[in-house]
């Protein structure tokens, strides 16, 4: 069984999603909120610096929770336009002070470098599809899952964005085929995957803490009482 800084993946985790502005206070609520992990989404961040990204990850880490940290691309949701040569440098640098990683299989450029350091520093990775359009078809699911573990990933996230009930469906399909997955359904329709997805065998969902980083994401608060609500919590 997969674990993230020692904590087992056995049962579905909470991620309390971090974005850049009061780092500590959102930590706080995140945790006390029920969050099992804290991710640090770097990209949020206005001014992108080494010494600023250590200096919110150490905050984090004195909340004792495992810590994922995620330098998202543009083209899969991030927030700032970052180069693959600058992210790839900030992940090795700050690989340390992270108990997992989170990369898009998409960052072809990098993904094979990220992969390597996040193993030679033993911390875990997270190797992630992001489509906010559509969610494709059952084949290109499976051959992203397949990619995904090709890479080297301990988890296999999939998040995409779903037009109705059939889309569901596909996706619940999916996460079945599967032991070590994370998926998400975006956008309006897909709000309640984040609880019943976890139902299913997902093994992280992400709650927003002073914010919504992906469409349908809801407050970490309101995700455990989910969660709570049928056994999970």
């Amino acid at each position: 069984m997969v674990s993230i800084g020692g904590v087992s993946l056995k049962t579905p985790r909470v991620v309390g999603v971090i974005i850049e502005g009061r780092v500590n206070a959102a930590a706080k609520k995140a945790v006390d909120a029920g969050a099992d992990f804290l991710e640090l989404r770097a990209d949020t961040f206005k001014n992108i610096s080494l010494e600023k990204i250590e200096k919110a990850l150490n905050s984090l880490r004195a909340f004792k929770k495992p810590v994922i940290l995620t330098i998202r691309s543009k083209k899969e949701g991030g927030k700032c336009l970052i180069s693959e040569k600058k992210r790839a440098s900030l992940f090795d640098a700050l690989m340390p002070l992270a108990d997992a990683v989170d990369i898009e299989l998409g960052s072809s450029a990098i993904l094979k470098n990220v992969v390597n350091s996040a193993k030679g520093h033993k911390k875990k990775v997270i190797v992630s599809y992001h489509n906010f359009k559509t969610t494709p078809g059952e084949k290109k699911l499976l051959e992203i899952a397949a990619g995904c573990h090709a890479s080297g990933a301990d988890i296999v996230k999939v998040a995409t964005f779903a037009r109705g009930p059939e889309d569901l469906r596909l996706l619940a399909r999916f996460l079945t085929d599967f032991n070590d997955l994370t998926v998400i359904a975006m956008g309006a329709h897909g709000a309640g995957s984040r609880v019943f997805f976890p139902l299913l065998g997902s093994v992280l969902t992400y709650g927003s803490v002073t914010g919504p980083s992906a469409p349908g994401q809801m407050p970490v608060a309101e995700l455990t009482r989910e969660l709570r609500r049928y056994g999970l919590g």
